[in-house]
């Protein structure tokens, strides 16, 4: 940021931002989008930016809850930005909770750690990523499989280099 002399001569410097991806205006926009919609956060699939199309997709677990969200952003606190509505199977919250589940407590319920990932919102689940060449892969994967749950994707990779060994 710039500060500018306040042209009033009182020496007071004013911030000027900076925009340097020029994405400042929509990221306002997008977060007055946030807050307008924050009432309906249980069912709320994450929301998802296009820059390129400037689009913002509004993900909800509900047609009832789609509804009150296009009456808020199509009629009573209107948007300017070009909006899709789409309906999912499970909220942002219940997928962000079960990320940090899982994430967080592998050693537990897995028998060994090794586990990456983090909620795919596009898709709607979680992405749980292990590498092939991981010391315990075989482990990862039987104990991911085993939970048998539909919220939860797994990617294997083979990573590029030697993992470092536990001792």
């Amino acid at each position: 940021m710039a500060a500018v002399d306040d042209p009033k001569g009182t020496g007071a410097q004013e911030w000027l931002p900076l925009d340097v991806t020029g994405d400042a205006r929509y990221s306002e926009e997008r977060d007055r989008v946030r807050a307008t919609l924050k009432h309906l956060q249980a069912y709320d699939g994450g929301m998802l930016w296009d820059a390129s199309t400037s689009t913002l997709t509004i993900q909800m677990t509900t047609e009832d809850a789609l509804q009150q969200a296009r009456l808020l952003l199509l009629v009573t606190s209107p948007t300017w930005l070009r909006v899709m509505f789409v309906q999912v199977q499970y909220s942002a919250l219940e997928l962000g909770e079960l990320a940090a589940r899982i994430l967080e407590h592998q050693t537990a319920w897995a028998g060994a750690s090794g586990i990456g990932g983090g909620v795919d919102y596009r898709a709607n689940r979680l992405q749980l990523l292990v590498d092939r060449n991981h010391e315990h892969a075989n482990t990862l994967i039987q104990a991911i499989n085993h939970l048998n749950d539909p919220r939860i994707t797994l990617d294997l990779y083979t990573s590029t280099g030697p993992e470092p060994r536990s001792r």
